[in-house]
């Protein structure tokens, strides 16, 4: 890759350690100045793992991908021009088209300029900005996750996406879009090696070593094509349904339905009796919604886990997967907070679920949690999930109290009244009714499946306790087991709302690193008294293993004790 420009900030700027990575010197090529004294172990490690120390640039087919992707915005804006190239109309397309072309093209094209990135023993330091220049500086020790991924295109050009993820982040911390395939391979194996601080010569055969080989050798799941179907016809999704719709807007839907149905005398029929009963109608557009997100669901999930294929890379989980974006990651065993095993109703009536985990470091596309096996047996499931903890289900689980069904019923209706109340007092006399009542008043039909729904919640809302961790199992539709250490619990509380209180109820709510936004391990409508007897329990469950570990570190119990009594951890000194 060609160096940095003179417009560049000077690459000799401090480290995190507060060193400075000195630039090349005049007289020898970069290569060699890789290796300038500013620390004799690094600069051997850095020299023979081939790390990157002066600032470089992302592949030029960068630039073409770039432009392309921009190219649907300027079809749109010429639209009105290629449907009508003859109207008077099209002043404003032609002024957006040339606005196009003098701003966003040199956009792009100062952005790719302005853009470069280096790494060393220490640090990865990208910088970006046209105007408002960053300098975002990444500690190689908190790098959790190097993902790479490689769409169609990318594929093609024999080039890949570099995703950077570090822990307690809630998004890609960088990314460099995009490097030659075999760099990012590269800046993978360099930031690894430089975390496990590894001799030169391991780094270089770990570098060279064939990831297929070592996948074929570690497989611990791998999917073929009729195992991702057969998963995906489990699953339903609302993408690409939202997708058509969204096309058809460009279109006379209603005249395109029209001819989709008349186009054979046979369906002449078909046509006449849906658009004569408006009730047909809509059953039959909920039908045809309901087959196309199936159809979706099956589409989504073949995309996402064509060749899905997880293997065990030392004290990591990495997987590969993917049809139009190959996406390969990995999951360190260590950053794993909890395990998920997630169905639903038909899934688990044929004995399929999905495996999780909760990591530090949030992964906003999955939803908090990195999905390590899709689809899979009972008995598969759990020894996938032993490889990452030992897990030992308890035999019985303790459902929440009943009163849940009351509070839940009495929450849901009250909110359906909130919806259809102000619905009913506004609906025009003119508009539809149904048997001389308002269309709204129908809603309240929904009060037994609400309270169906309200029971189903709790048949399915259990716990146990056990002496490695504590399981909660909740769902309906999803029907999650959540799996959480003792030795990763970060906060559990008990917390009880007025209307709780009333019933002499509580939530216990476990919490570890990275929980999910809206799936948090909690226990809703607990007895009081039970309740309370969980919480000490796993309080002094938590206190045995942490204290335990202290005193084995430190030889003393505890480390409350004045600053020059306190017991210090052994830490390795840094090389001189």
């Amino acid at each position: 890759m060609p160096p940095s420009s003179p417009a560049e900030p000077n690459p000799a700027e401090p480290n995190s350690d507060g060193r400075q990575d000195l630039p090349p010197a005049p007289d020898r090529p970069a290569a060699d100045a890789a290796s300038a004294p500013t620390d004799a172990a690094e600069d051997a490690a850095a020299t023979t793992l081939g790390a990157v120390r002066e600032p470089q640039r992302l592949h030029p087919l960068t630039l073409l991908l770039r432009v392309g992707t921009s190219l649907p915005a300027l079809v749109i804006i010429l639209l009105p021009i290629l449907r009508n190239p003859g109207s008077t109309e099209n002043v404003t397309s032609l002024v957006l088209g040339a606005l196009y072309g003098v701003f966003a093209l040199p956009a792009i094209l100062l952005q790719y300029w302005r853009f470069s990135y280096r790494i060393t023993p220490k640090q990865i330091v990208i910088q970006s900005g046209v105007f408002n220049r960053k300098n975002r500086s990444i500690p190689i020790e908190r790098v959790q996750n190097i993902q790479i991924e490689r769409n169609l295109v990318a594929r093609l050009f024999g080039i890949a996406k570099v995703k950077l993820e570090t822990a307690g982040s809630t998004s890609t911390e960088g990314s460099l879009e995009y490097v030659h395939q075999d760099e990012a391979r590269k800046i993978r194996q360099v930031v690894r090696s430089f975390q496990r601080d590894a001799e030169g010569a391991d780094a270089a055969a770990e570098a060279n070593a064939d990831a297929e080989d070592a996948a074929d050798r570690d497989t611990l799941l791998d999917m073929p094509l009729r195992r991702v179907l057969l998963s995906g016809a489990f699953r339903f999704s609302l993408l690409y349904l939202a997708v058509i719709f969204t096309v058809l807007e460009l279109f006379n839907p209603e005249a395109l339905v029209e001819r989709v149905l008349r186009a054979r005398g046979r369906m002449e029929w078909v046509s006449e009796i849906v658009f004569s009963h408006p009730a047909l109608a809509i059953l039959a557009t909920v039908g045809a919604a309901i087959i196309l997100g199936w159809i979706s669901g099956i589409g989504v999930h073949v995309a996402r886990y064509y060749n899905f294929r997880l293997w065990l890379d030392g004290d990591k989980l990495r997987k590969r997967h993917g049809l139009f974006t190959v996406t390969e990651g990995t999951i360190p065993l260590d950053k794993v907070q909890a395990l998920i095993l997630r169905t639903n109703p038909f899934m688990r009536a044929f004995g399929w679920y999905e495996l999780k985990v909760q990591t530090i470091g949030l992964d906003v596309e999955e939803q908090g949690h990195r999905v390590i096996a899709p689809f899979a047996g009972a008995e598969r499931i759990l020894e996938l999930a032993r490889q990452v903890r030992s897990v030992q289900l308890p035999e019985s689980f303790t459902r929440v109290s009943r009163l849940t069904i009351r509070r839940r019923f009495i929450r849901y209706t009250a909110v359906l009244a909130a919806l259809l109340l102000p619905a009913i007092y506004f609906w025009p006399a003119d508009w539809l009714h149904l048997g001389g009542v308002v269309l709204p008043w129908w809603g309240f039909g929904l009060v037994p499946f609400i309270l169906g729904w309200a029971v189903l919640q709790y048949r399915n809302h259990m716990y146990a306790s056990g002496e490695d961790g504590f399981y909660i199992r909740r769902g309906v539709l999803s029907h999650y087991l959540w799996i959480l250490p003792v030795e990763k619990f970060h906060v559990f509380h008990a917390t009880a709302s007025i209307f709780q209180r009333r019933l002499g109820l509580k939530t216990l709510f476990v919490d570890t690193a990275g929980a999910a936004t809206f799936e948090y391990p909690e226990v809703i409508d607990v007895p009081a008294a039970e309740a309370d007897a969980q919480f000490d329990t796993l309080h002094r469950r938590f206190r045995r293993l942490y204290r335990g570990r202290v005193e084995a570190a430190t030889g003393a119990p505890d480390t409350r004790l004045a600053p020059d009594e306190r017991p210090h951890l052994p830490v390795d000194e840094a090389p001189e």
